[in-house]
């Protein structure tokens, strides 16, 4: 398996923009780029069954679909978490402290954490269904 076909680009970079957003759903105060939206997180559900479901059918059984998503989801993370916020930190000499305040970091992680799980069901449901 070539380091090309190990991971989904395109998927990567989806979730790492949906990553971004979903600080935008999640932030209550900010200059009317931002909605306080508490559930942001249930976002999270559609966006990574989506993503699962693309993954199993690039890499459908005997494939192992794992390492693919394991993969995207940290790329997605990486785009998403790190290199976004030193962009702003870049761009708009904002502080590491203002770009990683916890906040941000609990949306992140609610955000995350559903999505990995609901990923790693769906992919489980996915690939048990083709098996």
């Amino acid at each position: 398996m070539s380091f090309r076909s190990s991971f989904s680009l395109p998927l990567s970079l989806f979730l790492g923009a949906t990553i971004h957003a979903d600080w935008h759903l999640a932030r209550h105060e900010h200059d009317g780029r931002s909605l306080g939206w508490d559930a942001h997180w249930l976002l999270a559900i559609p966006i990574f069954a989506f993503a699962a479901w693309r993954i199993a059918r690039r890499w459908p059984p005997p494939d192992n679909p794992w390492r693919p998503a394991a993969l995207s989801v940290a790329l997605g993370v990486l785009l998403g978490q790190v290199i976004e916020p030193l962009a702003e930190i870049i761009h708009y000499h904002a502080t590491l402290a203002e770009e990683l305040e916890p906040a941000r970091l609990t949306a992140f992680a609610a955000f995350t954490v559903t999505g990995v799980v609901t990923m790693g069901l769906a992919l489980a449901a996915l690939t048990r269904r083709r098996a």
